[in-house]
């Protein structure tokens, strides 16, 4: 069986600070009720351990969980864009 950490992307340091900049303009001014969603909670969590093992398809798995979570709560009119 293939190593499917071996097919891993190496990420320079500024795409990894891209990665997380355009996490922390979702994070910054969260409302609280979305940021205790469990989904967006999980995505948080698994930005963090992305970053940490270096695991970029993981990082960019969380952050699409991230912001469409966001996105889809402006969608349905639960809050306004605080991005």
């Amino acid at each position: 069986m293939a190593n499917c950490h071996a097919n891993r992307t190496k990420w320079t340091a500024s795409v990894w600070e891209l990665g997380w900049e355009t996490a922390l303009k979702r994070i910054d001014g969260l409302p609280p009720e979305l940021a205790r969603c469990p989904h967006i909670q999980k995505s948080l969590g698994a930005l963090d351990e992305a970053v940490i093992d270096g695991d970029s398809m993981r990082f960019q798995r969380a952050l699409i969980v991230l912001t469409d979570g966001c996105a889809e709560s402006i969608n349905r009119g639960d809050h306004k864009q605080w991005w």
